[in-house]
């Protein structure tokens, strides 16, 4: 998905709610399209009030929360009370490993757990219909 369509899709989920496509959200979307990986509110706060001085950090909350809505960002806290973001379109299935001292979050799949999953639910007659996993731990640069 390109970008051009993620802005329709946010224009088109805002207009049907009756909210308007400020450029604060415009600035806002970007900022979030152009991260990799997780990016957290602070962050984002952080990059958008460099482009617009006048974007808040109740906005970025805002902003992030309609994303989540229209389906085009998922949220985590990983356990924290910070909330990390990932954009959905395009994205495929990935489990997660944190540090707990630095926060780092990286990404990563196994076709050994997607399969030992399959099995496990098969042995207990159970149909799995989405599954997150979390590994916590230190990363290397914490050690």
């Amino acid at each position: 998905m390109n970008k051009s369509s993620e802005f329709n899709i946010f224009k088109d989920f805002l207009r049907k709610n009756n909210y308007p496509f400020t450029q604060p959200r415009k600035t806002i979307l970007r900022i979030f399209l152009q991260s990799e990986g997780h990016i957290d509110t602070q962050e984002l706060y952080r990059k958008a009030k460099k482009k617009d001085s006048l974007i808040s950090l109740s906005t970025v909350y805002r902003t992030m929360h309609l994303l989540v809505e229209c389906g085009l960002a998922s949220e985590n806290t990983f356990g924290a009370d910070t909330k990390y973001f990932e954009k959905v379109p395009g994205k495929k299935h990935h489990d997660h490993l944190v540090c707990t001292l630095c926060r780092k979050v990286e990404e990563f799949h196994h076709p050994l757990i997607e399969a030992s999953q399959k099995e496990i639910a098969k042995q207990y007659q159970f149909l799995i219909t989405s599954h997150e996993m979390t590994l916590f731990g230190t990363c290397s640069a914490c050690e």
